[in-house]
């Protein structure tokens, strides 16, 4: 009995530690987010292109960069379905405008910001900060779940 027991302990430390690397920390995504920027200000297509190329390098997990010129245009995304439209009409699901904030971030300069987002590993939504910062001509983000 025992050792059954200390086989099910043993397997859920295992899992659990297993299962935290499975997300993106908010150090990963301000690292990720640096590495855009440097490629950003060498070349912002080359960088745009590989944004958007899930085997590009900056997508990792439930990390991944995305980026916006002033307008709010978005250029980079993993969801194709949001690349050509305007941040400014992005909203989670409590209704939260976070879009309009992260455009009003980046006229200063850049920062951080929760909302509520869908993580592209588990589909489910969940709280998410974000940080950004301006590249050349265009804000980039990295954002990790709480």
């Amino acid at each position: 009995m025992r050792k059954a027991l200390a086989c099910v302990v043993a397997s859920l430390l295992v899992s659990s530690v297993v299962g935290a690397g499975e997300k993106g920390t908010p150090e990963e995504a301000k690292a990720m987010l640096e590495k855009a920027v440097a490629a950003m200000k060498t070349d912002e297509g080359k960088a745009i292109a590989a944004f958007n190329d899930p085997k590009g390098g900056y997508q990792d997990r439930d990390l991944y960069v995305f980026c916006f010129t002033p307008d709010g245009k978005i250029t980079a995304h993993p969801d194709k379905s949001l690349v050509g439209t305007n941040a400014t009409t992005l909203k989670d699901n409590d209704g939260k405008a976070f879009g309009t904030e992260m455009v009003a971030l980046a006229q200063k300069g850049g920062g951080s910001l929760e909302y509520k987002w869908k993580s592209p590993t588990t589909q489910q939504v969940g709280t998410k900060v974000s940080f950004l910062k301006n590249a050349g001509k265009q804000t980039c983000g990295v954002g990790a779940y709480k």
